[in-house]
């Protein structure tokens, strides 16, 4: 600690004992002597004071703080200078931090984030992102409230004439919870970095991995994870941040009724089957459990494809095809044979990401079914550039003139000549709904095919102008 001493009391406010300190700042305990009520005072440390940014930056956190309230945002009681030593004094907060609940059962975890999916929806609202929302910054107070802390790094667009105050090279946030949009101008984010930074948080405090690590979906991570819980979580961790969740009260709202679903029901007192109390206090490891077979890790997808209603169901696909790994295509050509066809569209899915040469027969005799046929052209085409099959895949979906509009984009990324010219022999009379469509599908035909569609549909006009100038 440096030579110069802290202030001995700020305002009504004296320093007790130090309760830590990090690479800015020092925090004390303090107590006001009128009011008997204990305190955080943060400090920051004097080999910093002479950066008028870091200065700036320190005591905006305090006036951030003071536009929010909510009761499960950390309070704060004053700020300013005191002699040479800019401070915070803030509500203390004793309980820990969330860390503590590594390991926990699903519902619990959930029920602990609702509150601060609350919190968060109150302060965005308010113009303020986090920006560096983990672990350690989300502390339990006397009465067990989970509050979200340290705002020293947040964007603030709130009242007159302020501005963000980050500088368009810095790095802001924290590895692991940081989305992916950060790591860029860290001005140009918005609320959906923090959805990013919860679900990063649930992702790893209830499967025991962490999420940058690995990189799975939590049924791969871990075993029996409850599907459309699973289906949340990735939701809130879509790397572009049109494709998340939109918003935190969208993110609350999404696991309220999580929370009060029949599925939930059976996740609400333990930990995950398999998750070991060393978990709890281990650091992550990188990389998956491996020892786990098809029937373990993709079952319980499958049975609520089967008998889960459409929400679940629909997360549960998506699931499959995230945890689906090419060892696993045999077992997925069995489940597709002897499965209930209400599942054979994400297994047909599933397959056309992982599976081999010998999946393509299975999934082009389905191409004809009602119920699996825009899954089944897509994964063919997918299948058939992988395998070099493209001949073969083509002529099997081949349709006179410009076919069925669900098959255009997978023609196209074939190098369908026929469907390139059907197109342009069909574009003078098409709507401008099915121009749009067939444009955005003529951007994955081969180079030379592309030319010549673009060239004979320069009068594009409205959205399909936008289709157009990106062939």
């Amino acid at each position: 600690m440096s030579a110069l001493r802290p202030p001995a009391q700020i305002g009504s406010v004296r320093l007790l004992e130090p309760l830590g300190e990090g690479g800015m700042a020092l925090v004390f305990r303090g107590e006001d002597r009128f009011r008997g009520v204990s305190s955080a005072v943060k400090l920051l440390r004097p080999e910093v004071h002479g950066d008028a940014d870091l200065v700036r930056r320190f005591l905006r956190e305090g006036e951030v703080l003071t536009h929010l309230s909510h009761p499960h945002l950390v309070e704060i009681f004053a700020f300013g200078r005191s002699g040479v030593w800019p401070y915070l004094v803030m509500e203390l907060l004793p309980g820990g931090s969330l860390k503590a609940c590594r390991g926990e059962a699903p519902a619990a975890l959930v029920r602990r984030l609702v509150p601060i999916c609350d919190a968060l929806r109150v302060a965005h609202g308010e113009g303020v992102i986090h920006r560096d929302l983990k672990p350690s910054n989300l502390l339990f107070a006397p009465d067990g409230r989970l509050k979200v802390t340290d705002f020293g790094v947040c964007l603030w667009e709130g009242g007159e004439g302020r501005t963000r105050a980050t500088r368009s090279h810095m790095v802001v946030g924290t590895l692991g919870y940081m989305a992916p949009e950060q790591h860029g101008d860290p001005r140009r984010v918005d609320g959906r970095c923090d959805v990013y930074a919860l679900g990063a948080i649930l992702y790893e405090f209830t499967t025991g991995q962490a999420y940058a690590q690995v990189q799975l979906p939590p049924s791969a991570a871990r075993t029996g994870f409850p599907p459309r819980l699973a289906g949340l979580i990735l939701r809130a961790l879509q790397p572009e941040a049109s494709k998340r969740l939109p918003d935190m009260e969208a993110f609350g709202q999404e696991l309220s009724t999580w929370l009060d679903s029949a599925e939930a029901a059976g996740w609400g007192e333990e930990p995950l089957p398999g998750y070991r109390t060393v978990d709890r206090e281990t650091a992550t490891l990188a990389g998956p459990r491996d020892e786990s077979g098809p029937e373990e890790r993709l079952g319980p997808y499958l049975d609520a494809l089967t008998t889960g209603p459409v929400g679940i169901r629909r997360s549960a696909a998506e699931g499959l095809c995230g945890a689906a790994r090419p060892v696993d295509a045999p077992w997925l050509l069995e489940a597709l044979d002897r499965g209930p066809e209400g599942s054979r569209f994400a297994l047909v899915k599933a397959l056309g990401r992982v599976g081999d040469a010998s999946a393509l027969p299975a999934i082009l005799a389905l191409v004809p079914d009602p119920f699996t046929q825009r899954e089944a052209v897509e994964a063919a085409a997918d299948l058939a550039l992988r395998t070099g099959r493209v001949d073969e895949v083509r002529a099997a979906l081949q349709e006179p003139g410009l076919g069925s509009a669900w098959r255009w984009a997978s023609r196209a990324a074939l190098g369908d000549a026929a469907w390139a010219e059907a197109l342009l022999a069909a574009w003078p009379a098409l709507a401008q709904p099915f121009r749009v469509q067939a444009l955005e599908a003529a951007h994955r035909l081969p180079s030379d095919l592309r030319a010549q569609v673009k060239a004979a549909t320069a009068d594009a006009s409205g959205n399909a102008r936008h289709a157009w100038d990106g062939l």
